[in-house]
């Protein structure tokens, strides 16, 4: 067959393959930084990668022309995935050429004239491309809960009740020990009998503090007496003599 060479196809006036590399990576840089996961780009990538071209290659380029460039280059990494994916067809990358028999190709050429770009080499900038027209070939499905069904069943418990954890090893199984909890009585009243004049309930013996009597007596009283404004027996309670 009669088919002229790859450079009719894919290089025309001034685009070069150093021209492509420029661009492809600055594009796949600035896709990394930002995230950038659609295939239709932002004008920042094409100003950017404006700029690099001139610096490195000389070569100014408007931003439009960028874009027409990359959906090119979109045209051809979709071109190239259908001769490699076509039945018969067999990419071999160390001699950088796709094999396919005359007839096979006859037949991709039937459903897509631009595949002839690649009767002779393969696309050399496939695996760039893939890195930015690839994630349109993943199919992302929506996150699903995944809920694994034990075939054990655990009994859980209805209130909250601290017990010794069972031992395994043992033969007897008994039911966990549960704890009570601690009652706790306290005396609100005084009873009948109690002796409420103790000094403190120790081990040793109870030593009974004196009364005071009721009513002060002459004996009972010092020369230092209380006030006679005051009323209350304290005064005169701490100057009996014990």
């Amino acid at each position: 067959m009669n088919i002229p060479l790859q450079l009719c196809f894919l290089y025309k006036k001034c685009w070069t393959p150093e021209i492509d590399t420029v661009l492809v990576d600055t594009i796949v840089r600035l896709k990394d930084q930002t995230k950038w996961v659609l295939t239709e780009f932002p004008n920042y990538f094409f100003f950017t990668a404006a700029k690099e071209i001139k610096n490195l290659r000389g070569t100014c380029f408007t931003e439009d022309e960028l874009r027409k460039r990359v959906k090119f280059m979109q045209v051809r990494y979709q071109t190239f995935k259908e001769i490699i994916n076509h039945e018969g067809a067999f990419w071999d990358m160390p001699s950088k050429s796709v094999i396919v028999a005359d007839d096979v190709w006859i037949k991709i050429f039937k459903k897509n004239a631009f595949a002839a770009a690649y009767y002779y080499n393969h696309e050399p900038l496939y695996n760039k491309l893939v890195m930015l027209f690839g994630m349109e070939d993943v199919k992302i499905e929506d996150e699903k809960e995944v809920i694994v069904i034990s075939e054990t069943t655990e009994k859980l418990p209805t209130e909250d009740t601290n017990y010794f954890t069972y031992d395994e090893g043992s033969e007897e199984v008994n039911s966990p020990f549960i704890f009570p909890s601690p009652n706790v009585r306290r005396k609100l009243f005084v009873e009948d009998g109690d002796q409420t004049d103790r000094e403190s309930t120790t081990l040793g013996r109870d030593r009974v503090l004196p009364k005071p009597p009721l009513v002060p007596s002459g004996k009972e009283k010092s020369s230092r007496a209380s006030s006679c404004a005051s009323t209350s027996p304290i005064g005169w309670w701490h100057q009996v003599h014990i």
